[in-house]
């Protein structure tokens, strides 16, 4: 062996060593917040994320002394900073609407939960033009009553949005879609459960893919185990939606509360369960894997804190997935020995999810909420704290994350270390660091991988 050779073998050995004693690196962040920034805003209760721009939900902002009326903010992603693009607050902004519980992106399209506007609920739709975002839509349930929390949750696609109403009829709960044609929104169909119950609450959580929808309703009780939750997952033919599967957790236990979140990209669904038990931690809470084959949804894998779960850290609470990536959002997991929050990112490889990185704020504080919150888009990643208080009590914040799948070492930057441990696993013919095709992979590192790489590595992601 050379001592070139040789040199470039040791070199790669302990680049090996470095990746996998540094899989937890905290990526560099930014932290986002209004420029109008006030106590009580809760800033970052819910986020979303599309490409180069994100909405952020402000539930307890004051419009014009309205209390309570709620605001979005809209941000772009430019260069290696967001900017503050706009404000989005209602047209007919009233106290305690909550406008921003919830919110959606997709391309040119916002969607904004209001669950308590006029008592019913509402969500607004904004579209946006020449780079301006007017209100498009308001939309309220057809059997509208009061208390239903309307808009507790958006989930938007391919001019569709589904609106969960989780309250609705004794807490029974429902879920209702509108589609778009031209610049009219319609409504098309109210889901509700086949199995319905009071008090399940159907309609907490929802995610859209398309032609598919899932819907949380994570008091129901299958199987007679109070609470446990359960998750049902519906598709669209003809302009007709009809429920084909009713997912649950193959450990299911009492006060699980599976289904508080989902998140849905193609034949991949996740579903978290904050309040799930691990190896006799309390209340330490999970995330669950499934995947859809031709014959039904199969659970995958289970997904927990394995670093240092707590009780009631509530690993669980958000959830998000894109492509080969998810995130878990656990707001009340302990760092640096405060309460602050965290997001825990998993990878697939093959058939399995690995723990990769774990996100949290650089200035956190006791009590952040970091992770109540979490939404995902290509490199970007926005997590939620709307507990945070650096611009007064509760005025929260959100921060950007940029991630990418090439970034093997964990510091969210693309460079000669990754390409190294990537040479490493194609002379190995180890599988680990396989990214191409996107999102899942073909089994194998080699010349499609490099591209994606060096794509990655050109285009500063």
């Amino acid at each position: 062996m050379t001592g070139k050779i040789k040199y470039h073998t040791v070199f790669l050995a302990l680049l090996l060593t470095f990746y996998n004693n540094s899989v937890f690196a905290h990526c560099p962040q930014i932290k986002l917040s209004p420029s109008d920034a006030n106590a009580n805003d809760k800033f970052g209760v819910s986020v979303a994320v599309d490409g180069n721009f994100a909405v952020i939900g402000a539930y307890g902002c004051d419009i014009n002394g309205v209390i309570d009326a709620g605001a979005a903010y809209v941000f772009e992603h430019i260069g290696s900073t967001w900017l503050q693009r706009q404000k989005l607050i209602a047209s007919d902004a009233s106290a305690g609407a909550q406008f921003g519980w919830s919110v959606a992106i997709e391309a040119n399209t916002i969607a904004v939960g209001s669950n308590l506007a006029n008592n019913t609920g509402s969500a607004y739709i904004f579209t946006c033009s020449a780079g301006v975002w007017s209100q498009q839509a308001k939309l309220t349930a057809p059997d509208a009553c009061n208390g239903d929390y309307f808009g507790v949750c958006v989930a938007l696609s391919n001019n569709t949005v589904v609106i969960g109403a989780y309250r609705d009829d004794s807490d029974t709960g429902s879920a209702y879609v509108f589609v778009r044609t031209g610049s009219t929104w319609a409504f098309e169909q109210k889901l509700t459960a086949s199995d319905a119950k009071a008090r399940d609450r159907f309609g907490y959580s929802v995610a859209i893919d398309t032609n598919a929808v899932l819907i949380g309703s994570y008091y129901s009780s299958p199987f007679g185990i109070g609470y446990a939750g359960s998750v049902y997952y519906f598709t669209r033919a003809a302009g007709v939606w009809l429920q084909q599967a009713v997912l649950t957790a193959s450990d299911p236990n009492e006060y699980n509360y599976f289904g508080c979140s989902v998140a849905l990209d193609a034949n991949i669904a996740v579903i978290g369960a904050y309040e799930c038990d691990i190896n006799g931690i309390a209340d330490a809470g999970a995330a669950y894997v499934f995947y859809k084959t031709d014959t039904g949804w199969v659970q995958q894998q289970k997904l927990f804190d394995t670093i240092d779960p707590c009780e009631e850290e509530d690993f669980g609470r958000s959830v998000a997935i894109k492509g080969s990536a998810v995130l878990v959002g656990c707001p009340y997991n302990i760092v640096d020995g405060n309460q602050t929050g965290s997001v825990f990112e998993f990878v697939r490889t093959g058939q399995s999810w690995t723990q990769k990185q774990l996100f949290s704020a650089d200035d956190s504080n006791d009590g952040d909420n970091f992770g109540f919150s979490v939404a995902l888009s290509g490199r970007n990643i926005i997590v939620g704290a709307h507990f945070n208080a650096n611009n007064g009590a509760s005025s929260g914040a959100a921060y950007a994350f940029n991630n990418t799948s090439a970034d093997f070492d964990g510091d969210c930057d693309v460079d000669f270390a990754d390409f190294a441990l990537l040479a490493g696993s194609w002379r190995q013919n180890n599988p680990s660091r396989d990214i191409a095709p996107p999102p899942a992979g073909d089994g194998i590192v080699d010349i499609y991988d490099l591209a994606v790489l060096c794509n990655d590595w050109l285009t500063g992601k």
